[in-house]
């Protein structure tokens, strides 16, 4: 009996170490494998200058992130739900929908949203009144819900930048809204009839389970933008 209590005692332990260990490294990750999960979208600025500036501040403070692209309102549900551990940068008027995503305080980017009409147009927002007109958008209710309150015009909604230019310059619709940074200014220039609708700040997001990284990363962004060097 007493060797039956023994064996059983052992069993014990081992079972304690097991779950002990995959409860460890669940909360490394999303993913429960040890990677760091951080969501992308297809834009020039996004992959050429917060994707480097990103990766330099994790490895600087001893994690090594993967990035995958995932479109904006996809990325913000799972990482939401925990399924990602952070997206690369987003304005912040989404996250009262999402409970569960932290801003990492310091920002680290200032963004334009920028109307872009067809050429022939008067190029303002009167075109939001048009029901004959088409406006192309990514993320409408997410990062535009108040400028399209009152809107009458139709809607073509993408979820890729690189989209929603090609339909522009295939005339598959009247006008967008699109993003754009200091990183993307050459882009920017080349859209003649436009104007600036607003200005926002962005902000890199984690997953809420991550808070206690918050410090510590904070400080290894301002330290990668001081030093710089780090755009592709």
């Amino acid at each position: 009996m007493m060797k039956l209590n023994k064996v059983l005692k052992v069993v014990l332990l081992i079972t304690v170490f097991f779950f002990s260990k995959l409860t460890f490294s669940f909360e490394g990750s999303a993913e429960g494998d040890g990677r760091f999960i951080i969501s992308y979208v297809e834009h020039e600025s996004i992959i050429n200058y917060y994707v480097p500036l990103l990766d330099a501040a994790y490895q600087s403070i001893g994690i090594k992130p993967e990035f995958v692209l995932i479109n904006d309102k996809r990325a913000l549900k799972l990482l939401n739900l925990g399924k990602l551990d952070a997206d690369t940068a987003k304005t912040t008027e989404v996250l009262g929908d999402y409970p569960d995503i932290i801003k990492v305080p310091t920002p680290i980017s200032k963004i334009e949203v920028l109307l872009i009409c067809q050429e022939e147009l008067f190029c303002d927002l009167s075109l939001l009144y048009q029901p004959k007109k088409t406006l192309g958008v990514i993320g409408a209710k997410e990062f535009y819900a108040e400028l399209l309150k009152e809107n009458k015009s139709a809607i073509v909604e993408v979820s890729s930048f690189n989209i929603l230019l090609k339909l522009f310059k295939q005339r598959k619709v009247d006008f967008v809204f699109m993003v754009f940074d200091e990183y993307s200014k050459e882009t920017k220039n080349s859209f003649k009839n436009s104007m600036v609708v607003q200005e926002k700040i962005g902000y890199h997001l984690l997953n809420k389970k991550h808070i206690k990284l918050l410090p510590r990363l904070d400080k290894a962004i301002q330290d990668v933008v001081a030093i710089g060097g780090f755009v592709k």
